[in-house]
């Protein structure tokens, strides 16, 4: 990872992670992500040079975001947060003005990547998503789902 960019473990205040452990252990929530695996992730999404998938994420204590594309400072940092995080496995391509859009699969790599990088995750629809914490939640997750 490049030291200038933001890390999974960035903490914004001192007390911040005692303060997500307190969350996580009063919901009796197990951890099925850490540091390594989440960096992993944000390095291959930050080096990409052509098309990068829209995600959403929700913290263990809040609601889940809108969708984005910016995988640089728009992730919940300290990853330690993140209860689970969807990316949007298909790309629209626009054809013209009149003709309908077309859509592009992602699934490919971005299944390799998770498996690499062992995270804990399920495909729904065109949307996968990264259990940061067990037990699994399926909040708003559903085979109607897209993003944006």
């Amino acid at each position: 990872m490049s030291d200038t960019s933001p890390q999974p473990n960035a903490t914004p205040a001192p007390d911040e992670i005692a303060r997500v452990r307190g969350v996580v252990a009063s919901r009796g929530l197990a951890g099925a992500a850490n540091d390594t695996k989440w960096g992993r992730l944000l390095d291959a999404m930050r080096q990409r040079s052509a098309w990068c998938p829209s995600f959403r994420y929700k913290c263990v204590d809040g609601p889940a975001s809108n969708w984005d594309t910016e995988w640089w400072y728009h992730v919940p940092l300290p990853m330690i947060s993140v209860e689970w995080l969807d990316i949007s496995l298909t790309q629209p391509v626009q054809r013209g003005m009149l003709l309908e859009s077309e859509s592009i699969d992602h699934s490919a790599w971005i299944v390799t990547l998770l498996d690499e990088c062992r995270f804990c995750y399920d495909m729904v629809g065109d949307v996968i998503r990264i259990h940061g914490y067990l037990p699994k939640s399926f909040d708003l997750l559903d085979d109607r789902n897209t993003c944006g």
